[in-house]
């Protein structure tokens, strides 16, 4: 009795123990609750939530939401989404945006572990990639190696996110900061060469012999600081700056001394020189053209890498300016050791095409050279229209343009007009142009037996349908021939000259003026680029032809040791003077007053050396078969503010008595600038590479292709890794 008692006791204890505790428990809640509230409503807890620092956003890709700010009413875009969520294209490209960063991220690796083929392919898949987020390009780009960076670079359209930014980028550096590291770097760079290059001395001595007034200015800035108002030099320091920077880049340009910037540190002071003059496109070219000579030495490449000079460069590669943009592209070919078959371009020697890595084999190679007083960029640009000398086809066009102008509002601008009747005109062309035969510009006057066309084109051909007139070319080498032509790897010479002894001059430069001199330095220049090693066709105006005949008769002497004479498949004289020209002609009093250079005293009429260097010349082609192709002026060069006409270059001159010789009405400026793709002078050119160039595709591979080899040998690859883990555990395989 007593123990059931006692049982009954236990079970209500246990019982009422257990209500006590779940509602003592549930009152502390309410009270812990209470509190809670109490201290929000008292104290903003916002401040304490430190990982919430930055706004954090979500970054809307989906092509649904990319009208989002049209739609007024939230049920709008509640109904737009409803409609668009089941389509098939939505649904593949989100699957297709899920599967590319998994993507990249195996691409990277190929691309940094693979053989050369596979990372050839894995950088141009890399590169094609899209819809990508921030955060992902931001990680790969840390991941990134220096080669694989040098390479992505070179891929056309590639995306500036794939690159970091350079280290310090952020900082903000006041100019007079800049100028005294730049001294700093200066006066570094003359101790390591050992005093021994006379134009940094005596600059350092010109510019900066007022230490005094230097030390002022560094004080006056620090006045400013502290909010004291002094007189600004700023305009007299941007033009100090942009002298310094001239004097680096001359400094560069001497390839035992380019070395000395990575020693002295210069790197990260160009960057700091290129984020505050970023709009000012001249000194931008000057830093292109450093580090274009930096890169000659590849074992800087992770210096440079590390610095963030490969984004810049890649920003720079896509640049309008063509002078911008070719120092950048040489500067990433010297870099890509993997893209370039080890191929240099050292300084004056330009890669006009391809600008870009390319899978095709390239079949031969143009070099281009200029005359005296001529450049890249000015001698092979496209010549101004003539307006006056239209046919009744433009004339056409304007009476379409004026008759439609009529029939619309004048709201509407007169280019409007312009545009529609040309493609008016364009499209009636295409039906009925296959029925006609068009003379082309700039035919010949008179020829010599050897010579032959094509003077005419036929209104279908590639060079009627797809000349654009809207746009002027200022390297047309650079711009046409690869459309006609894409297999060409097309090269350009640029080399300074002068006219007088009067301007200054550097002392190591100097040696470099005859013709013999260039010569020598440009032979060893293109060998640097792959000269000799394929078939070769010259192009030269003026003095450039001059240099051409002399590199091949010094490389025949001498055995031919790098194939330059033997891979040379035909030459292209636009008014190259074989006999000297009347300009050099000049008096002993003149003479005296003008001080003349020596290039100018080499072109003289009748000159001995001329005269020699073409008749080696001529036995030169006993030996080796080159098709030889002349142009020459028939009409005089206006010259001077009087605009006095003077013949610069003879037709005895311009007639090399070998090969095709063609009289072409315009003056020696213009020779060499076709006025379009229709000009007998760009089309006589064509004809030539179409007849020594090997016609037959190369192997060319598209992303998808890529895409898949890539895949199927990754998945190829990484099969045989785990037989050949479970063969190493002692398992067997069948």
């Amino acid at each position: 009795m007593r123990a059931r008692v006692s049982r009954s006791y236990v079970y209500y204890l246990k019982t009422s123990g257990t209500c006590v505790v779940v509602l003592g428990g549930c009152w502390f809640l309410y009270q812990l609750r209470q509190i809670s509230q109490i201290i929000r409503s008292a104290v903003n807890t916002s401040v304490l939530n430190l990982e919430q620092a930055r706004a954090q956003y979500i970054y809307i890709d989906d092509p649904r939401f990319k009208d989002i700010f049209m739609f007024r009413k939230d049920e709008d875009l509640h109904g737009s989404v409803s409609e668009k969520l089941g389509s098939l294209s939505d649904t593949l490209a989100r699957w297709w945006k899920m599967k590319n960063h998994k993507l990249a991220y195996k691409l990277l690796y190929m691309a940094q572990h693979g053989n050369k083929n596979e990372r050839y392919k894995a950088v141009t898949v890399l590169g094609s990639l899209s819809h990508l987020k921030d955060w992902q390009y931001c990680h790969l780009a840390q991941m990134m190696d220096a080669k694989t960076a040098v390479a992505l670079a070179r891929m056309p359209n590639v995306n500036s996110k794939f690159f970091l930014q350079p280290p310090y980028y952020h900082v903000q550096y006041h100019l007079n900061d800049v100028l005294e590291k730049v001294h700093t770097l200066l006066l570094s760079l003359h101790a390591l060469c050992g005093n021994t290059h006379l134009c940094l001395s005596q600059f350092l001595s010109k510019m900066f012999k007022d230490s005094h007034r230097y030390l002022v200015e560094w004080f006056d800035h620090d006045l400013t600081s502290v909010g004291l108002s002094v007189e600004t030099t700023t305009v007299r320091d941007d033009e100090l700056l942009k002298s310094c920077l001239r004097a680096i880049c001359h400094h560069s340009s001497v390839e035992q001394y380019s070395k000395h910037l990575i020693d002295a540190g210069a790197l990260p002071i160009l960057t700091a020189i290129q984020k505050m003059c970023d709009d000012d496109v001249e000194m931008c070219i000057l830093l292109a053209r450093i580090l274009s000579n930096i890169s000659l030495h590849s074992e800087y490449l992770e210096t440079i890498y590390e610095s963030g000079w490969i984004g810049i460069l890649s920003r720079w590669s896509n640049s309008d300016d063509i002078r911008l943009s070719a120092q950048a592209i040489s500067a990433l070919v010297n870099l890509d050791i993997d893209g370039n078959e080890k191929a240099k371009f050292p300084q004056s020697i330009y890669l006009l095409h391809p600008l870009h890595r390319v899978h095709a084999a390239t079949k031969m190679d143009v070099v281009f050279l200029h005359g005296l007083l001529g450049g890249v960029f000015v001698t092979w640009r496209q010549r101004d229209i003539d307006t006056s000398t239209l046919g009744v086809v433009d004339n056409a066009v304007v009476e379409t343009a004026d008759y439609l102008s009529t029939m619309v509002d004048d709201d509407h601008p007169q280019e409007f007009f312009k545009d529609l009747a040309r493609d008016l005109h364009l499209r009636e062309w295409r039906k009925i142009g296959q029925d006609f035969e068009v003379v082309l510009d700039d035919c010949p006057q008179n020829t010599n037996a050897c010579a032959c066309g094509p003077y005419f084109c036929r209104g279908n051909d590639a060079c009627m349908t797809n000349d654009d007139c809207t746009s002027k070319t200022l390297c047309w080498p650079k711009d046409w021939l690869p459309v006609d032509i894409p297999s060409l790897r097309i090269i350009g010479v640029n080399y300074g000259t002068s006219l007088s002894m009067w301007t200054p001059f550097c002392p190591i430069e100097s040696m470099k003026s005859t013709i013999k001199e260039r010569s020598e330095e440009f032979v060893t220049k293109l060998t640097m680029a792959n000269v000799g090693q394929r078939p070769l066709i010259w192009v030269a105006h003026s003095m450039g032809g001059l240099l051409i005949k002399k590199m091949l008769v010094e490389e025949w002497k001498t055995g031919d040791k790098h194939g330059i004479c033997k891979n040379t498949k035909a030459i292209l004289f636009y008014g190259t003077p074989h006999r000297g020209s009347h300009v050099a002609a000049l008096k002993q009093a003149t003479q005296m007053l003008l001080w003349p250079t020596i290039e100018v005293q080499e072109l003289r009429n009748e000159s001995p050396q001329l005269l020699k260097l073409h008749e080696e010349f001529l036995e030169m082609l006993n030996k080796y078969h080159i098709e030889i192709v002349s142009f020459a002026e028939t009409k005089p060069t206006l010259v001077t503010a009087l605009k006095f006409p003077f013949q610069f270059v003879s037709l005895n001159s311009a007639d090399p008595d070998v090969g095709e010789f063609f009289e072409i009405p315009q003056d020696h400026l213009s020779i060499c600038k076709p006025a379009s793709r229709q000009s007998f002078l760009y089309q006589k050119l064509l004809s030539v590479l179409r007849h020594h160039v090997d016609t037959r595709e190369g192997t060319t591979f598209s992303s998808v292709r890529d895409l898949l080899s890539l895949l199927r040998n990754s998945e190829i690859r990484a099969s045989t890794s785990v037989l050949e883990t479970k063969t190493s555990e002692g398992g067997e395989t069948f």
